[in-house]
C-alpha cells in the first residue's frame, strides 16, 4: 500500500474516532439535559400534588396548566380504568405496567409503547392504589437527537475528505520527492550510477534523505571514477612493469643461448656476456625491490614493517646531507639552499632517506648537470615542515601537474631504460610522505621547470 494512501486512511480514522467521541458526546449532552428539563418540569408537577391539602386531581391539572412544558395528566382508578384529564401533547393507549408506576412515584421513568411514542411518565400515589399519571412526549428531543446526529455524520464526512484533501496537498511534495528516490535507489541497485536525484533544499526528513543520498550517489560516482582511473593506470603499470621486466629477461636469454650455441668463445666475449647479464639482472632487481617497497607502503595497516619503529628525525640534517651528495655528484650545477636548523619530525628514518634520494636522484636523471637547483626547507605555523625542490629544467606535460602523484603513474614513458630507473620514483615517493601524514605536490617552478613540494607533521 502506498505512503499516501495510508496517510489518507490513518488521517480518516483519527479524525472520525475523534469526531465521534466529541460529538457523540455532545450529542448525548445536549438529549441528557433536554430530558433533565422534563424531568425537572414532572418533578414540579408531582411535588405540587403532593403537597396540596385537598383535591388532587384539581391540583394536578393547575400544575399541568402552570408547566412550562405540555404535560399530559390521566387518571388511573382501582379498577384500573385510565382515565385522560389533560390530553397535553401525548395519548396514553397502554396502561403502564405496575412496575413502572411504582418506579414513577419516585423518580421519571421513559416509557417506549408500540402504540404510542415514547414518553417520560411520573406518577402520584394516591389512596386505595389510585395514581395520577403525568407524561410528556419525548419525540421533540429524539428528533433533536436524531437531527445532531444525522448533522454530526456529515460533519464526520466532510472532515474527513477535508483532511484526506490536505494530507494529499500537504505530502504530494514529498510523496513525489519519496517516489523519485525509491526509483534512483531502484537503478543504484541495478548498478547505474549516472542517476539524477532530487534536490533536498529544505530541513524536512524527506529532504535530508534525498540529500544524504544525493551524497552517497556522487560519493558512488566519484570512488568508481577513482577506481576506474585506477583500473587504468594499473593497466598501464602492469604494461610498463611487463615491459621493463621483459626487455632484461629476453638479453639474459639471447646471451645464454650465445654462450650455449658457442661453448668455445673465448674469455673477453664470455666476460662480456656475463657483464650484461649481471647488469641486466640488477636492474630487474631494483625494479622488483620498487615494486615490492610500494606494494607495501600500499598496505591497509597503519603500522607495516617500516613503520613499526618511529623516531624524532632532525629533517634539516638530513635535507642538508642530501644536498651535499648532490654537489658531490654533480659539482657544475648551481644549488641555492635555504634550511632552517632544527625542524624535526617524527617518522621511519630509512623511508625519509629513500624520499631525498628519491628526490635528488630525479634531478640528476631528468635535468641537465647546468640547469639550476633551489632547495627549501622551513616551518610553517609551528606545525608543518615544508620542504621544496625547484629546478630550471624541462618540467613536466601542463596535465600533470593537475593530475598530482598517483601510484602506477609514469610521467615519462622513455626515461626507465634511458636513466637507470625503475620508473617509480614519484610514487614511492608519494607514498612514504602519505604514510607519515604528509602531501606531495607538483607544480611549474618559477624558475621554469618542475617545483615538488612536501609538507610534513613537525615533531610534538
Amino acid at each position: 500500500m502506498r505512503l499516501q494512501t495510508r496517510l489518507s486512511i490513518a488521517t480518516a480514522s483519527i479524525i472520525s474516532l475523534v469526531s465521534v467521541a466529541i460529538g457523540g458526546f455532545a450529542v448525548s449532552t445536549s438529549f441528557d439535559s433536554d430530558v433533565a428539563r422534563v424531568d425537572d418540569a414532572l418533578a414540579i408537577a408531582a411535588n405540587q400534588v403532593r403537597h396540596a391539602h385537598g383535591d388532587a386531581i384539581g391540583s394536578a391539572l393547575l400544575a399541568a396548566d402552570q408547566s412550562p412544558i405540555s404535560l399530559t395528566v390521566d387518571f388511573l382508578s382501582l379498577n384500573n380504568d385510565l382515565l385522560a384529564l389533560s390530553p397535553g401533547n401525548l395519548e396514553i393507549n397502554t396502561q403502564p405496567s405496575v412496575s413502572v408506576l411504582k418506579n414513577g412515584d419516585s423518580r421519571a421513568v421513559t416509557v417506549t409503547s408500540d402504540a404510542s411514542d415514547t414518553y417520560r411518565l411520573r406518577t402520584v400515589a394516591l389512596p386505595d392504589n389510585e395514581y395520577l399519571i403525568f407524561a410528556t412526549s419525548l419525540s421533540a428531543q429524539i428528533q433533536s437527537r436524531d437531527a445532531n446526529i444525522r448533522l454530526l455524520l456529515w460533519f464526520i464526512l466532510g472532515s474527513v475528505i477535508f483532511g484526506a484533501a490536505a494530507i494529499t496537498l500537504f505530502i504530494r511534495r514529498d510523496v513525489r520527492k519519496i517516489s523519485r528516490l525509491v526509483d534512483a535507489a531502484s537503478l543504484i541497485a541495478q548498478g547505474d550510477t549516472d542517476v539524477v536525484l532530487p534536490a533536498g533544499l529544505g530541513k524536512s526528513e524527506v529532504d535530508r534523505l534525498a540529500s544524504a543520498l544525493r551524497n552517497m550517489v556522487d560519493s558512488l560516482q566519484r570512488a568508481i571514477e577513482v577506481e576506474r582511473k585506477t583500473q587504468q593506470n594499473m593497466q598501464t603499470f602492469l604494461g610498463d612493469a611487463s615491459h621493463e621486466l621483459r626487455t632484461p629477461l629476453t638479453v639474459i636469454k639471447g646471451y645464454v643461448e650465445l654462450l650455449q650455441k658457442n661453448p668455445d668463445a673465448g674469455a673477453e666475449q664470455t666476460e662480456r656476456a656475463f657483464e650484461r647479464m649481471l647488469s641486466e639482472a640488477n636492474r630487474m632487481d631494483a625494479l622488483i625491490r620498487d615494486l615490492l617497497l610500494l606494494a607495501e607502503l600500499g598496505e591497509a595497516k597503519t603500522e607495516t614493517k617500516m613503520m613499526s619503529e618511529l623516531s624524532v628525525i632532525d629533517l634539516s640534517a638530513l635535507v642538508g646531507t642530501a644536498v651535499d651528495d648532490l654537489r658531490i655528484l654533480q659539482p657544475t650545477r648551481p644549488v641555492a639552499v635555504s634550511i632552517e636548523a632544527g625542524i624535526d619530525i617524527l617518522g621511519a628514518r630509512e623511508l625519509i632517506l629513500q624520499v631525498l634520494a628519491n628526490l635528488t636522484a630525479n634531478i640528476r636523471r631528468h635535468t641537465l648537470a647546468s640547469d639550476s637547483l633551489r632547495v627549501s626547507l622551513r616551518a610553517e605555523d609551528g606545525a608543518v615542515a615544508v620542504l621544496s625542490f625547484d629546478d630550471s629544467g624541462r618540467g613536466l606535460p601542463e596535465e600533470f601537474y593537475s593530475a598530482g602523484i598517483s601510484h602506477f603513474k609514469r610521467f615519462d614513458n622513455s626515461r626507465s631504460r634511458e636513466s637507470g630507473g625503475s620508473g617509480l620514483g614519484m610514487s614511492i615517493l608519494a607514498a612514504i610522505v602519505q604514510k607519515h601524514g604528509g602531501t606531495v605536490t607538483l607544480e611549474k617552478s618559477d624558475l621554469g621547470g618542475l617545483r615538488t613540494e612536501i609538507r610534513l607533521p613537525l615533531a610534538r
